[in-house]
């Protein structure tokens, strides 16, 4: 399953539902506290204090091994096991996410943060609590984006306690990878007490909200350059040199003759993107790198993505690969200033 939601998973929703159908949607934003228990995370992650290993079990040299060096992680609900992980590793508690979301509803700003989403994955080896930031009027012209915080842990030692900005409402599995591949990210290791570190957490979420005023300059700067059909076209074209190299002039083969149908159709995308987003915000370049971004994510990136669904290929969309398209786009409107 794309969504990687098995039956001991949970998932909670903020007024909207997601592609899969799948998880419990609740009218506005759950308390952190109410979150955990919608999303089925109550149960604590419990540890061994060793591992045993059985060789040749039920014959005459049946042995067993025991180290004290690692030792086995499991829910404490259904005694499903986790993971394995060394001696030191030290668990961060599902209620620790709910500790940390509820003391950073306002920590470094008056913009407050809600929970927009909370669950599980591949069997709890996976959680998550996502929060939400008030929109932010990108341009200054009613151009609104929701910005996202993202908190995530694992327990089968294979991730740290991650903080990170993202602009992806997560709800599966392809959403907590796509939200994990963002650039800006703190993580917290397991050998701390997490628990005690709040005030880390506290740092973090005020550089999330200086990366939103950040985000909000750049998008005004580059809505303050006008441009006419000829800079945009430069502009794109520009952007497909990036991610792909020239486009060929004659077509000598197949392949000359898909990447050439492949162009076109990224730049004719583009085109109506942009024909309708400037009625609204103007013909700028925000607007004309917008343009781009979407052809990236919502056309090129399908390329790629083989599946018969049309929002799994949506979400499957958001990996490593788009993720860098999307800020070449970017690197070519700055260059265009």
């Amino acid at each position: 399953m794309a969504h990687e939601i098995e039956s001991n998973d949970g998932l909670v929703l903020a007024d909207r539902k997601a592609w899969h159908g799948l998880g419990t949607v609740v009218q506005g934003a759950p308390n952190p506290y109410a979150a955990l228990r919608l999303a089925g995370m109550e149960w604590e992650v419990m540890e061994s204090d060793s591992l045993t290993g059985v060789f040749n079990a039920g014959q005459h040299d049946e042995r067993r091994v025991v180290t004290g060096d690692s030792k086995m992680l499991v829910r404490s609900d259904d005694h499903t096991l986790l993971g394995v992980v060394g001696k030191d590793y030290v668990p961060v508690q599902n209620s620790t996410l709910a500790d940390l979301a509820y003391a950073l509803r306002d920590a470094g700003s008056d913009r407050g943060v809600e929970v927009e989403s909370a669950g599980t994955i591949r069997g709890g080896k996976r959680v998550w609590m996502l929060l939400r930031a008030p929109s932010v009027d990108m341009t200054g012209r009613g151009d609104e984006a929701v910005p996202y915080l993202f908190l995530a842990n694992g327990h089968d030692g294979t991730l740290a306690l991650r903080v990170q900005p993202t602009g992806v409402r997560v709800v599966c599995s392809n959403t907590f990878h796509a939200a994990i591949r963002t650039t800006r990210s703190w993580s917290h290791r397991h050998t701390m007490n997490i628990g005690g570190k709040v005030e880390l957490l506290a740092s973090d979420i005020k550089r999330w909200f200086a990366a939103i005023n950040d985000g909000q300059e750049l998008a005004r700067t580059l809505a303050a350059k006008q441009v006419n059909r000829e800079s945009v076209r430069d502009l794109w074209a520009d952007v497909l040199l990036r991610l792909d190299g020239p486009v060929p002039t004659e077509v000598k083969n197949k392949w000359d003759e898909n990447r050439r149908e492949k162009a076109t159709a990224f730049l004719a995308h583009a085109a109506q993107v942009f024909d309708s987003e400037a009625q609204v915000y103007g013909a700028n370049l925000w607007v004309a790198a917008n343009a781009a971004t979407n052809a990236i994510q919502h056309l090129r990136a399908g390329w790629s993505v083989r599946s018969k669904d049309a929002q799994a290929r949506a979400y499957a969309a958001w990996d490593g690969t788009t993720a860098s398209a999307t800020q070449e786009a970017f690197d070519a409107a700055l260059a265009a200033l």
